[in-house]
């Protein structure tokens, strides 16, 4: 008896549900679209292997990409990069997105020779410095930018690949170092996720102290654990690679305690030159150096670096004065030598003044300045694709 009115009332809940289910207005189209424009919708792509993050904003334009079936095909605009990205997704009410697949990372690496410059995100900390504001002889085209502005960082890298670089080097101080530049670096690899461009950190605080080997294993692998494995990291025959800039009393200890550290992590370490490095035992897989004050500089095989000027903001004399044609010279040596490493000092060490980020003082007409201007003429281009498929320009201390 109790079953069977168990049963009743069951029916008739059923009933009930059924029929508030169809008084219930219908989810329409036009009222999807506009719950589609209407806010930004952090996902994350978890059928793709590294899982990137989007925080996607649509607009009344690209909504139309949504199709009666609530099925999205289309662009979406990403706060995260300042990039639209082509995206799918089904749009589940009152406002959800399910089943959400985003563009494919590009997962190549480059070959030999590889071009790179020196990369630094230490802004805005870096224009104020000995109470000078700004502290920098010139005026980068994109003002006095902060290091975590999406915007600024799209646009330096569709500068780096109109230059022809392969990589950027990555001035890292460490996951708790000041400028926060660890805090920063995640949004550098995400920008160029569905490019061939690469990073790669410069380990920096062996310039100015001695890490122990517990300390450099840890933190090669929090770089090998957080970054490494990101598509946009930089490798060379499947390992991950680290620059280490460099202090003046470094020798073959220094290079001992990085073979230390690394014996098990298997990094691609490229240590920073010293009076005898070749004479070392152990010995990294490449060496470079850092003499902005200088033209060019070759370690044959290793590396070739150019410079295109030093003139330090505090400093009476410019060191290595500026010459376009100079420069167009030591980039026709660089490219000529062949060797593995050819790199540019810098990108963007503005209180040093050997950027080749475009400025005011050299400007053209190509709107990246007439120094990357060079890299783009005599720099031998792996694609002719500057920018990547799935993203356009916006509209909307040493």
């Amino acid at each position: 008896m109790k079953i069977a009115a168990l049963a009743v009332l069951t029916g008739a809940l059923l009933a009930c549900s059924s029929a508030q289910a169809s008084a219930r207005p219908k989810w329409t189209l036009a009222q999807a679209r506009t719950a589609l424009t209407n806010q930004d919708f952090l996902v994350t792509d978890v059928g793709q292997p590294d899982r990137p993050d989007y925080d996607l904003a649509f607009s009344r334009r690209s909504a139309k990409s949504l199709s009666r079936r609530f099925a999205f095909d289309g662009l979406a605009h990403d706060r995260l990069t300042d990039l639209d990205v082509r995206v799918r997704f089904t749009f589940v009410r009152p406002g959800r997105i399910a089943d959400f697949h985003g563009p494919v990372a590009d997962t190549s690496q480059p070959s030999f020779p590889i071009r790179a410059s020196f990369y630094y995100g230490w802004y805005p900390e870096a224009w104020f410095r000995s109470s000078v504001v700004p502290y920098s002889r010139f005026h980068p085209s994109l003002d006095y930018y902060g290091g975590s502005d999406p915007s600024v960082i799209r646009q330096q890298l569709e500068a780096m690949r109109y230059a022809n670089l392969d990589a950027g080097i990555y001035s890292w101080w460490g996951r708790d170092g000041y400028p926060p530049t660890d805090a920063r670096f995640w949004r550098y690899l995400a920008a160029a996720r569905t490019t061939p461009f690469r990073w790669a950190i410069y380990y920096e605080r062996e310039g100015y102290e001695d890490p122990s080997v517990e300390r450099i294993r840890a933190e090669l692998e929090y770089v090998r654990d957080e970054y490494a494995s990101k598509p946009a990291y930089l490798e060379v025959e499947g390992r991950f690679v680290v620059f280490v800039y460099g202090g003046p009393e470094d020798s073959c200890a220094t290079v001992e305690r990085w073979r230390e550290a690394n014996a098990t992590l298997g990094a691609y370490l490229v240590l920073k030159a010293f009076g005898g490095y070749r004479d070392c035992a152990a010995q990294p897989a490449a060496w470079h150096q850092y003499s902005g004050d200088r033209a060019e500089y070759m370690l044959p095989p290793d590396a070739y670096m150019v410079s295109p000027g030093f003139e330090e903001m505090q400093e009476a004399l410019a060191r290595l004065p500026r010459d376009p044609e100079r420069w167009r010279q030591s980039v026709a040596h660089m490219v000529a030598s062949q060797v593995h490493w050819q790199l540019v000092i810098s990108f963007n060490e503005w209180p040093e003044g050997t950027s080749v980020e475009s400025a005011r003082e050299w400007a053209s007409p190509s709107g990246y300045g007439a120094y990357l201007d060079v890299l783009h003429e005599l720099v031998p281009a792996r694609s002719q694709a500057v920018a990547a498929a799935t993203s356009r320009p916006s509209s909307i201390p040493r």
